[in-house]
């Protein structure tokens, strides 16, 4: 099956998404996309193919998917036409500006049974997935999870290769670094942690965008007695795009990721020492668990067999209640505030 499929906005992430839909080959066929910046949309068209279409409507009568690329506040009302029209749809990382507004369209998207995944893209890593699944192999010579030290660190993405500017508006982008950026961290934490009960938080804004923090710092709480420690941090520094540095202590196991992607990973499994990275670590990750990691093929691979897609809305909403509890707790001077 030839999928086809539309872009809802023509930004650096729809291109990202472009470029990784090309490993599909013939099995992928671009039809139009829609911006409102009409030159950037023709760009996007002359680099993959397709039309540019003048309206939203006519992305969706010719799709069989549609991504969802645009700032976060629109995301809401282009989601719930692409489901009404029963197609499948994608949408970046976070769905909304706020929780009731991300649940309110998790709802609307699981009851019109459409196939859709969220831009939770590192779960698709093969450093986290080898890790996650090096964690569920070896409990029992591990031990369990006791505490994960998370640093994320990029420059504030109003600047460099990023140059959006959305990003440092309220109206747009909802908040700052957690919301917009760390989802991504709340949500891998809770996959390698497991279920969390209570988080607490803080945040500044040294950058001096309304309601746009560029610190934040959040203590995840665990109801085995595991924590977690989340620092997000936008700065000036524009060598340093997109860091992380993740660490994973359990009984008698660690973990130490330093690439996102692609490693180095460094563990100490029962005294068992060693690292990972590059293409070995992809090899490693995919003879755990079998799956791509191309959060973009695997969307539409779902999409022609049919099948539920994943990471999916579902999964994002619970990452949208632990930063909706950070939030709670930061405006609450840093007390304690139950995950609902």
């Amino acid at each position: 099956m030839v999928v086809r499929v539309g872009f809802l906005g023509a930004g650096l992430i729809a291109h990202h998404h472009a470029r990784s839909l090309a490993r599909a080959g013939d099995r992928v066929r671009f039809v139009d996309c829609f911006d409102p910046d009409r030159d950037r949309a023709e760009g996007f068209a002359a680099a993959y193919g397709g039309g540019v279409a003048t309206l939203v409507d006519e992305i969706i009568d010719a799709a069989d998917a549609v991504f969802v690329c645009t700032w976060t506040a629109a995301h809401t009302p282009l989601v719930r036409a692409v489901a009404d029209a029963g197609r499948a749809v994608f949408c970046e990382k976070p769905l909304a500006v706020n929780l009731a507004e991300a649940t309110t369209m998790v709802e609307h998207v699981l009851r019109s049974g459409v196939i859709n995944q969220v831009g939770l893209v590192l779960r698709r890593s093969p450093a986290f997935r080898w890790v996650a699944g090096t964690l569920a192999r070896s409990g029992a010579e591990v031990g369990p999870v006791m505490s994960i030290v998370f640093r994320d660190d990029q420059y504030i993405p109003n600047q460099g290769l990023y140059d959006s500017t959305w990003r440092v508006e309220v109206a747009k982008g909802g908040s700052g670094t957690l919301l917009e950026h760390s989802i991504h961290d709340l949500d891998l934490i809770r996959w390698l942690m497991g279920p969390v009960e209570s988080v607490s938080g803080r945040t500044a804004n040294f950058h001096g965008y309304d309601g746009i923090e560029d610190l934040a710092h959040v203590q995840l709480n665990g109801p085995s007695g595991a924590t977690a420690s989340l620092i997000s941090i936008w700065h000036d520094l524009l060598q340093r795009p997109s860091q992380r540095r993740v660490e994973v202590f359990c009984r008698r196991g660690y973990f130490h990721i330093e690439g996102d992607w692609h490693g180095p990973v460094s563990y100490d499994i029962g005294g068992r020492t060693g690292s990972l990275a590059g293409e070995a670590l992809t090899a490693a990750a995919a003879e755990l668990d079998g799956e791509t990691d191309n959060p973009s093929v695997a969307f539409i691979d779902a999409v022609a067999a049919g099948r539920p897609a994943h990471p999916d809305f579902s999964v994002a909403l619970e990452a949208h209640r632990l930063c909706d509890a950070a939030y709670r707790s930061a405006a609450a001077g840093g007390c304690p505030i139950d995950v609902d």
